[in-house]
């Protein structure tokens, strides 16, 4: 089969930030257990941020076994960035784009960010480590509830309108 190019273009991807450390077990008792088994507990934090025009970026960041108290195996903490742009939209609905927009650019990215890492710990003392699946559909559920949340109030456009004209008049 041949694939359609997609209208959304990956144009650019970079590692802002990427560090990493290998976490040995604390006790001599605990040198024995595969520090894998603990890395299902890690925070992944959305960032969205728009450029110009027709651009614009998703920005993920992830924070792996970065507690105070880290398990035994790797603590990892990573940051990368993500331009995309859109072709020709003619094809698809303004719904297929804000669809887009809003949940295949931060797939793309995290699959950038899994990449990194696995990637990056290839040839580490324990192994590849994969970034877990997550759901994304729930993260960006939360992102966009924070976001309002933190919005400052703003008044009804019918009262800005009002206001501006009252400051014409003077």
């Amino acid at each position: 089969m041949v694939p359609v190019r997609s209208v959304l273009k990956i144009l650019d991807f970079s590692v802002l930030q990427m560090d990493f450390e290998v976490v040995t077990p604390k006790k001599e008792a605990d040198r024995h257990i595969n520090p894998t088994m603990y890395f299902d507990q890690y925070e992944l934090d959305l960032d969205f941020s728009g450029l110009e025009h027709e651009y614009f970026q998703v920005t993920m960041s992830v924070e792996i076994n970065c507690g105070a108290n880290p398990l035994p195996g790797y603590r990892i903490s990573a940051q990368v960035a993500t331009i995309f742009q859109f072709g020709d939209t003619s094809s698809i609905t303004a719904d297929e784009k804000r669809s887009m927009e809003g949940y295949s650019t931060v797939y793309m990215a995290l699959n950038n960010l899994r990449g990194v890492i696995a990637g990056f710990t290839a040839n580490a003392p324990f192994g590849r480590y994969m970034l877990p699946s997550v759901d994304l559909n729930d993260l960006i559920r939360k992102k966009r509830e924070l976001k309002r949340s933190e919005a400052p109030a703003q008044p009804p456009k019918t009262l800005t309108k009002t206001i501006k004209k009252r400051k014409m008049k003077k």
